[in-house]
């Protein structure tokens, strides 16, 4: 059996490294841990696009050693000092987990170095000879976004669906869509304007819709899903976020 090429490992500096080649003899430090009192507690990544890259197959590993951390920073962060006025910490949803839409805004308001973290909130860019504020909030990238609404018309018992695509203005651009955050492949786009300057086409760049029918048509084919039933409708079922 080939021997695998790519592996996740803790070493003896309690670095996450990603170890690379036939023979691993290839590192990468993503992230350090941090230990309290003999227990990891905190993990620090190295860098966003590391973060970004990498966070899905780091807390498996982590799953996987049974390391159960309080918290992920970015290297140079200090973790949210949570104000004595803050209401009780929501419980997340079984379904939702970290989404669930109560526990977002909690965090939003009351703990915004989690938030940041726990949804990957992009920074925007810096002028020249401007730094970041000390509020984190004001730090996050705001953006034009589009983004589609499909539910059941009233009264045709999921027989028929309705489509809306909306413009958000002034949105908060993350690695993971919310009801707060929106991917930069939400980001508005104008298409082609008219003799008046208006789009001709609201757009985003790449779009692509999961549940267009050719996309279903292709996930069917290829055994990736199983089709129970299939009834005409206006438009075909998707979700907010």
């Amino acid at each position: 059996m080939a021997q695998k090429q790519t592996e996740i490992d803790i070493n003896d500096k309690d670095e996450v490294i990603l170890m690379l080649g036939i023979n691993r003899a290839r590192q990468i430090t993503l992230a350090r841990l941090e230990k309290k009192n003999g227990t990891y507690e905190t993990l620090y990544w190295k860098s966003e696009d590391l973060r970004d890259k990498y966070h899905k197959s780091v807390e498996a590993f982590l799953t996987t050693e049974e390391i159960t951390l309080k918290g992920t920073l970015m290297e140079g962060q200090s973790a949210d000092v949570i104000s004595p006025k803050a209401p009780p910490r929501p419980s997340l949803h079984k379904m939702q987990g970290d989404l669930t839409p109560k526990f977002l805004e909690w965090l939003q308001k009351w703990a915004p170095i989690e938030f940041e973290n726990t949804l990957g909130v992009r920074k925007r860019k810096l002028a020249a000879g401007e730094v970041y504020s000390e509020d984190p909030r004001e730090n996050w990238m705001r953006s034009d976004v589009v983004r589609n609404y499909t539910q059941p018309t009233p009264g045709t018992r999921g027989g028929e669906y309705l489509s809306v695509r909306m413009i958000m203005r002034n949105q908060l651009i993350a690695r993971r869509a919310t009801h707060l955050t929106f991917t930069e492949k939400e980001i508005y786009r104008e298409g082609p304007k008219d003799a008046d300057g208006n789009p001709t086409q609201i757009t985003v760049e790449p779009y692509e819709d999961r549940y267009a029918p050719d996309q279903l048509e292709k996930l069917e084919k290829a055994g990736m899903i199983e089709v129970v039933w299939k009834r005409p409708g206006a438009a075909t079922a998707g979700s907010i976020y």
